[in-house]
């Protein structure tokens, strides 16, 4: 008999309990602890997965509280620019833009020649458009001097559209039609 079957043999009552102990024990932890390990892990996905998704959800709920207030901020800017810059009326659109081209005019030591007021408003708009042509000649310095005070003026004044032609009459003088629009309110307010 060799050395280790001897010890099997006088050893077996404290042996076999021990290597039943350590079957029972490996049974035990594939049976219960690797299961609830991979439960363990999946869970853990499952709220790194809530985390990301709460945090979108506050990224959108902030998104959506941001574009609410500077929806409201918007609307608050253009009462502000309907009530404050705006001509309230058409009588006052043409009175603004009719004087106020006239100044200008004037200003620049540029001759009127002839002028033209249209309007006319979008159809479901509470906006009317008040359009002034301009037919004005001068030197040119004149000219860009009149163009820059326009463009610089306070009231609300869009310069549309500005075609220069050489004069056939006087020295150097040149021809300068200007098209210039400006907006006013429609409705209630306007006329």
């Amino acid at each position: 008999m060799t050395l280790t079957r001897r010890i099997l043999a006088e050893k077996r009552r404290y042996i076999y309990p021990i290597v039943a102990a350590i079957v029972v024990n490996a049974a035990l932890f594939l049976a219960v602890v690797v299961p609830l390990s991979r439960r363990v892990a999946g869970g853990e996905m499952e709220a790194q997965a809530a985390a990301a998704a709460l945090a979108r959800a506050r990224r959108d709920h902030a998104a959506a509280r941001s574009t609410v207030s500077g929806k409201a901020s918007a609307d608050e800017e253009l009462k502000k620019f309907y009530s404050a810059v705006l001509p309230s009326t058409q009588r006052d659109a043409r009175s603004i833009t009719f004087f106020r081209l006239n100044e200008l005019a004037e200003e620049a030591d540029l001759q009127r020649e002839r002028s033209t007021i249209d309007t006319d408003q979008e159809r479901g708009s509470e906006l009317g458009k008040l359009t002034a042509t301009y037919v004005l000649s001068g030197p040119y310095r004149n000219i860009r001097r009149f163009v820059h005070s326009l463009e610089t003026a306070e009231e609300f004044l869009i310069l549309e559209n500005v075609a220069l032609t050489q004069s056939t009459e006087g020295e150097g003088d040149l021809i300068v039609n200007v098209q210039v629009s400006t907006y006013y309110r429609v409705g209630a307010h306007g006329g």
